[in-house]
């Protein structure tokens, strides 16, 4: 067997568990139900982060409307979208040596749009929140209980869904961003200097309601990002492939391009638990036990 320890993708990966773990833990819907102000209500992710976070519009226990793609696949390594540039950079603009390894490790978690789709945990599901036309590395977390989400949305969790626009309404809430602690770890080993205060805890969406977009011309909606898988091969750590997941053909491709990599008969987790092609590939399986 091989000793998983000694590749940088084993502690990002269950960094990554720890951080949707403290979300699902710490979920509890509120049922106090307050009036919103117009500012409260947001269009997709970019405008949560940057009016709403940034401009302190809204915070901790504030009860938000959001206008946008909600999707079974979120993000592997969430967080606020607004630092994707400087979390790009961190690769490029530092003194010192990183071996290849380190680079695969720093470039796989910088990407940011690495996609992850889960399967029910503890009666309640991990999902992406996003622009209509979205992508994976802006987003927003969700935690939603999944007898009312399958209620308002019944092939959520089938194998060719990836999403649909709707309203959602919930309450923000933070949890510790494990993956951070993860990556910098990785980055301090290459001399690469992370900033701990962006990605010590990590908002996220308690969501309370749904309510699907019904009418024809305005639910239309796409989503990119990055299917993945991580290999036992220290030639072939990393198998990423990009295009839109809410293309079944190009999902298809995408997918059939990691089956036929060289390093996929080492294969150790698989980004997608519904239509994983073994279940000692799957995410949940191995980081929540």
């Amino acid at each position: 067997m091989t000793d998983l320890t000694q590749f940088l993708w084993e502690p990002l990966l269950e960094g990554s568990a720890k951080t949707l773990a403290g979300a699902i833990g710490a979920f509890g819907v509120s049922k106090v139900v307050q009036r919103l102000r117009q500012h409260n209500t947001f269009e997709g992710p970019m405008d949560f982060w940057r009016r709403g976070i940034q401009e302190h519009l809204i915070g901790e226990d504030d009860h938000i409307v959001f206008d946008g793609l909600i999707s079974p696949y979120t993000q592997l390594f969430p967080g606020n979208p607004m630092r994707n540039g400087t979390r790009w950079n961190t690769l490029y603009e530092f003194e010192g040596k990183i071996d290849k390894d380190q680079y695969q490790g720093m470039d796989f978690y910088a990407g940011a749009d690495v996609a992850l789709r889960l399967k029910s945990l503890n009666g309640e599901t991990v999902v992406g929140l996003y622009h209509r036309y979205g992508y994976v590395g802006d987003g927003v977390v969700g935690i939603a209980p999944t007898k009312y989400l399958l209620n308002k949305i019944p092939d959520f969790l089938q194998p060719d869904f990836s999403g649909i626009r709707a309203r959602i309404h919930g309450q923000i809430a933070r949890c510790p961003s494990a993956h951070f602690a993860a990556a910098q770890q990785i980055a301090a080993k290459a001399g690469v200097v992370l900033d701990r205060n962006e990605y010590r805890t990590l908002y996220y969406l308690k969501i309370a309601r749904i309510t699907p977009i019904t009418k024809a011309s305005e639910r239309t909606c796409t989503l990119i990002g990055s299917p993945w898988a991580v290999t036992a091969s220290k030639r072939d750590q990393y198998l990423v492939q990009y295009g839109y997941i809410s293309e079944p053909s190009e999902r298809r491709r995408c997918i059939e391009k990691i089956f036929s990599a060289r390093g996929w008969k080492q294969a150790r987790v698989f980004f997608d638990d519904i239509s994983n092609p073994s279940d000692e590939l799957s995410f949940k399986n191995t980081y929540f036990r």
